[in-house]
Order: C-alpha cells, then sequence, then structure tokens
C-alpha cells in the first residue's frame, strides 16, 4: 500500500508532511511493505551501536570504504573525510545526486555496487 492510499489528498499536499512521505515512499521500496518493522530495527540498532572514539577507530586495521550521496543530511563529506583521517587504509565514496540511500533503485545502486566489489577486489583477503 503506497503512502497515498491511506492519507487524505490535503496530507498529501502539504509540504509539512513531504519528508514523512518521502521516507515512507522510500522505504516501503526498499523494505516490500515491512518499512515500519525496518525503522523499529533500526532504532534498536542505533541505540546499541557503539560509538567508537578516535582511538578506537584509529585502531581498525582493515581496509574501510564509505559511502554518501552528495546529498546526505546524515554523512556529510567533510564528516567522511575527517573518518577517512581515523580509520587507517580507508576511503570515501560521495555518489554525485544522490541523498542518504545511494544504493537504492532510484538512486545509482549500480555505481555503489561496482564501486564495492572494485574496492573488495582490490583489497581481497589473500
Amino acid at each position: 500500500m503506497g503512502a497515498d492510499e491511506f492519507e487524505p489528498e490535503w496530507l498529501i499536499k502539504n509540504e509539512r508532511y513531504e519528508m514523512i512521505h518521502q521516507m515512507m515512499e522510500r522505504h516501503e521500496e526498499a523494505h516490500q511493505g515491512n518499512w515500519q518493522e525496518f525503522m523499529r530495527q533500526s532504532a534498536q540498532d542505533w541505540r546499541q551501536y557503539p560509538q567508537l572514539t578516535r582511538n578506537e577507530l584509529s585502531s581498525i586495521t582493515c581496509p574501510a570504504l564509505f559511502i554518501a550521496g552528495e546529498h546526505d543530511d546524515f554523512a556529510t563529506e567533510e564528516q567522511l573525510l575527517e573518518l577517512c583521517s581515523w580509520v587507517q587504509d580507508s576511503r570515501y565514496l560521495i555518489a554525485l545526486g544522490c541523498s542518504h540511500r545511494p544504493h537504492m533503485l532510484r538512486e545509482k545502486p549500480i555505481l555503489i555496487n561496482d564501486s564495492i566489489l572494485s574496492f573488495l577486489n582490490k583489497h581481497a583477503i589473500r
């Protein structure tokens, strides 16, 4: 069921709710109708996810690739640059024209998948 199937027309057109509808639509697409459960699980993960210190980040020794979209409000290029300065042998990719989910169908999933595969090929475990 899409967002417009259970929301009144006046609410859909109200700009205050634009972000809510965008999130509902994107998560509907990504999680095949079970976006509410995904969000519950994500919230639980965020509460449990360790907040690593600079020293802990600096102790990471495996290669790392950080990815964000050009218009990602949650992970900016400046933040990725800083993160890369702490994690040795790390790289970052900014997907031009993309938002927070550059791997999704509406954005650039082929670019993201190809970039991840290329990174893994260069850093294969031997």
